[in-house]
């Protein structure tokens, strides 16, 4: 049986304090001791090593709430710099817009150089400013007109990649800063055409064919002619004869229009299926000739 004892707690020593200070006391001294024989110089480096990242934090932590704190006149200071910061920025954004616009418009400029330097023609380039929304005609706007010597049945032209500049459409009516342009591809359009092999020569005519489920294809071609895949078929320049709604006499000899693809036999004659070398569609930029220098 356990009997119930009172539990005596050791109280205090009454020795413990002046212990407890004597032994600062010492640690203190031994501290100065080593300090002063230079013992305690590599514990001090890493020390510091250890305690700078802190007071560095510190430091900005502290510069940050003074900045806070700081009175109204430099906030509307700092206000002041933002804005004219931004206002910098806005101005730098403006100009590399301005240079883009002038190196592209410098590219466009070099490459119609190299066709009127490849060709006797007089060239006048312009952006494609809209397509018509009627999905039953293939029609372009373009940014030039009468002004700029632009008249209707006039050839243009526009190029892709590393492909020939070609034939994309006939000029159809034009206004002093603006021109309609009837694409090739469309029903409508029907332009004399040609292949060159050796000697000899096969005439047809492009037509365009868009609203038939493709795009162009050669027509009107003799039974006898042979045709081949890969021939690259350009403008004969005779349009004219075609006695079409347009003056389209305009168009020179020798633009190219694009290659064969397939070749079939309809009654006495013989059709081709042509791959454009530039798909009027895509085309944003286009160069007409107003003068074929012949």
């Amino acid at each position: 049986m356990i009997r119930n004892r009172p539990i005596k707690i050791p109280g205090a020593s009454p020795y413990r304090g002046p212990t407890l200070i004597l032994v600062i006391v010492l640690l203190a001294l031994l501290l100065l001791a080593l300090d002063y024989f230079g013992m305690l110089v590599p514990v001090r480096s890493r020390v510091e090593a250890m305690l700078t990242p802190v007071l560095v934090w510190v430091r900005s932590s502290g510069d940050w709430l003074t900045d806070l704190a700081a009175p109204p006149a430099d906030i509307a200071r700092l206000q002041a710099e933002i804005s004219a910061l931004q206002a910098e920025n806005s101005r730098l954004r403006e100009q590399a817009i301005q240079l883009e616009a002038i190196q592209l418009e410098n590219s466009r400029l070099r490459d119609q150089l190299r066709i009127e330097q490849a060709r006797p023609w007089q060239l006048v380039g312009t952006a494609v400013g809209g397509r018509t929304p009627d999905t039953g005609r293939r029609v372009i706007v373009l940014a030039a007109g009468s002004d700029n010597g632009v008249q209707p049945g006039m050839a243009v032209i526009a190029q892709e990649g590393n492909q020939p500049p070609a034939l994309i459409g006939v000029v159809e009516s034009t206004g002093p800063q603006s021109a309609m342009v009837l694409l090739i591809t469309d029903f409508s359009s029907a332009v004399s055409a040609q292949i060159y092999r050796g000697d000899t020569v096969v005439s047809g005519i492009v037509q365009g064919r868009w609203q038939r489920g493709s795009r162009i294809r050669l027509e009107e071609v003799d039974r006898e002619a042979i045709l081949n895949g890969g021939e690259v078929v350009v403008t004969a320049g005779l349009t004219a004869r075609l006695a079409g709604d347009l003056p389209r006499a305009a168009i020179p000899p020798d633009v190219p229009i694009g290659t064969i693809e397939t070749v079939a036999t309809e009654g006495q004659q013989q059709v081709a299926e042509i791959r454009p070398f530039v798909d009027p569609d895509r085309v944003r930029y286009v160069w007409i000739i107003v003068d074929a220098g012949e």
